[in-house]
């Protein structure tokens, strides 16, 4: 999910409007035979590989924006679901929070190393026409 993160500070820096910044982060579960579990913040590979969930959470401040469940049990209660989600919550309030914290709006100008591109109309029949700049 660092790229959710990456992408908001990048273009926040290079200019780009956006609505809100966005963070990602990737959640985990590991159930024991006995029922008790683990939700695990901010997973990495091996944990993803051998967890019994993942669950990846993105959003801004406001709520989520995407969202992406794997598990590999056969079920799983609402309560965990809940949890986990309540967990999510609270770690990506967390990342938002550092990003402000390292650029708090966008720029206010676009950066001039963004690639652009300029429109023309040509006539009839109306085709519209697109070069990278």
């Amino acid at each position: 999910m660092a790229s959710v993160c990456g992408s908001t500070l990048s273009l926040m820096d290079a200019g780009v409007p956006i609505k809100a910044p966005v963070a990602g982060i990737a959640m985990g579960l590991v159930m024991g035979e006995d029922g008790k579990y683990v939700i695990l913040t901010d997973i990495e590979g091996i944990e993803d590989a051998n967890g019994d969930m993942d669950f990846k959470v993105a959003g801004t401040s406001q709520g989520i924006t995407a969202l992406q469940l794997d598990i590999k049990l056969k079920g799983m209660s609402i309560e965990i679901l809940a949890e986990a989600l309540s967990q999510a919550h609270h770690a990506r309030l967390e990342i938002l929070d550092k990003i402000t914290q390292a650029i708090s709006v966008t720029r206010a100008e676009l950066s001039p190393s963004l690639p652009g591109s300029i429109s023309t109309m040509a006539p009839k029949p109306s085709i519209l026409v697109t070069f990278p700049v």
